[in-house]
């Protein structure tokens, strides 16, 4: 069967294909193949639920593209992520007043880049207006009024709020709206202490409805960040402050303040930054939309910034445990003391920072995973130690169903001479994504299947002596 790829010569992944597919004849010694990034730890099992120190839910989510934020879908899964934590009372009472921090990032402006590649903004770079509209309507059943609801965000233009479906969920929860750049409806802004031992910041301006409320819900996209290495409910707090208080003279288009003050790295700064945002306005409770989401950065400004769909919903009272999960999502160590940035380099991993001072745990064996989306985590063992599999292990993809594209992971005791094809349901080859010399550890793929047919698709690697195989499904 000749390359689905021929009749499409624009394809940027053939060049890099055709490399591919001569590297192990062509080649002497190790060859670490540059896409394969390893992805976190990669271990079996579930210790006693005893010795856990937080819990987090996922649920995976729909393929169906009509249905795929459907608001009664949405709806229905984030309540299962509430049940499936135990329910929500431990952290809503009914009068509580609640403020549930959105992002819109990058403003109205953005909607139309070309590197959203089609996706509407607000399923790629933005919290999308039916996880908000889910997450009101669960407090409302939880006794909170909707008028005692603050959707709160730091806007870079009105539009992004009213344009995109946000103004319309408010309406309709009868909830209120506050933008973080402005005092208003208080006269003006507050001092909110860190307190404890701070990083950078003893203190921040902040409206003062992020001390008025009793709860303080985070609901970011799932992405990753070019200088923090992770945007989710705990990066979601830089849009707390006002951004003309936390500019300086010679960068005025965002907070370079929480950046580096100085205009320098903030490869260290921002995650202490984060760090201290966090002490300020803690996280009570973090839904993270990662349904449809991005991977190479925050938004379209990032060179790096592609389109993704992780086809996932995931929950948790930590926001540091919670963050951790979408950290192994995308791929990233979440233990690990520094974590990659999308366009090279590394900063501090502000998840490790909070949990050494105490404030919640980015240890995958400390955090009991839940739901019906759980074997995305393969994280935890019954003993108090990561047990890595000890022979070749090529994992089912996900999503499965997918469309157009899917993650496929693989698991190599030691280095080996490695093949992994991508096959139609009668044996014939449709493209190979592996062919050479990869070395020990757990490896990350992503393959698109973009110009196939919709049906099932076999992927079969071959390692030294093992040979396995997975059924991938393509629904359009």
């Amino acid at each position: 069967m000749k390359d689905k790829r021929a009749d499409h010569p624009s394809e940027t992944n053939s060049s890099r294909r055709r490399f591919l597919k001569t590297l192990g004849t062509t080649t002497a010694g190790l060859v670490v193949l540059p896409y394969l990034k390893p992805s976190g730890v990669f271990a079996y099992g579930h210790k006693a639920a005893s010795s856990y120190l937080a819990r987090v839910a996922i649920t995976q989510t729909v393929n169906t593209p009509a249905d795929i934020y459907d608001p009664a879908s949405v709806r229905d899964k984030v309540q299962y992520l509430f049940d499936t934590l135990g329910g929500i009372a431990d952290v809503v009472k009914p009068g509580n007043k609640v403020a549930i921090k959105i992002n819109l990032t990058g403003g109205s402006g953005s909607a139309t880049s070309a590197l959203l590649n089609g996706v509407p903004i607000t399923e790629a770079m933005w919290t999308h207006p039916a996880v908000l509209q889910a997450v009101g309507e669960l407090l409302i059943d939880a006794g909170v009024k909707g008028s005692d609801i603050y959707i709160v965000d730091a806007l870079w233009d009105t539009a992004s709020f009213n344009d995109f479906g946000y103004a319309d969920v408010q309406k309709a929860l009868g909830a209120n709206f506050v933008d973080l750049n402005s005092p208003s409806p208080y006269s003006a802004f507050i001092t909110k202490n860190v307190g404890g031992t701070p990083l950078n910041f003893p203190s921040f301006s902040m409206n003062q409805i992020l001390s008025d409320v009793d709860v303080y819900v985070s609901i970011p996209k799932l992405k990753q960040h070019a200088e923090a290495g992770l945007t989710c409910a705990l990066k979601n707090q830089v849009g707390t402050v006002p951004k003309s208080l936390y500019t300086i003279t010679t960068n005025t288009g965002r907070r370079q303040k929480l950046h580096n003050p100085t205009g320098g790295p903030s490869n260290s700064y921002l995650p202490e930054s984060i760090c201290d945002l966090n002490a300020a306005r803690p996280v009570n409770l973090a839904v993270i939309d990662g349904i449809k989401n991005s991977k190479g950065g925050e938004g379209v400004w990032i060179p790096t910034f592609v389109t993704y769909e992780s086809h996932v919903l995931f929950a948790g009272k930590d926001p540091v445990a919670t963050d951790s999960i979408g950290a192994y999502l995308m791929g990233l160590d979440c233990e690990a003391a520094t974590l990659p940035l999308p366009g090279g380099g590394t900063c501090d991993n502000y998840l490790s920072l909070l949990k050494n001072k105490g404030v919640g745990t980015n240890q995958l064996d400390e955090i009991e995973i839940l739901g019906d989306g759980a074997g995305l985590i393969t994280s935890v063992l019954p003993e108090n130690t990561i047990r890595k599999p000890s022979g070749f292990q090529l994992c089912s993809n996900f999503p499965n169903p997918f469309n157009p594209s899917t993650r496929i992971v693989f698991f190599l005791p030691m280095t080996a001479q490695v093949s992994v094809k991508v096959y139609t349901i009668t044996g014939q080859e449709v493209e190979t994504l592996v062919e050479g010399t990869v070395p020990a550890g757990e490896h990350d793929l992503n393959w698109d299947a973009t110009g196939l047919a919709s049906g099932v698709y076999i992927c079969r690697m071959l390692a030294g002596n093992a040979s396995k195989s997975i059924k991938m499904v393509y629904a359009k």
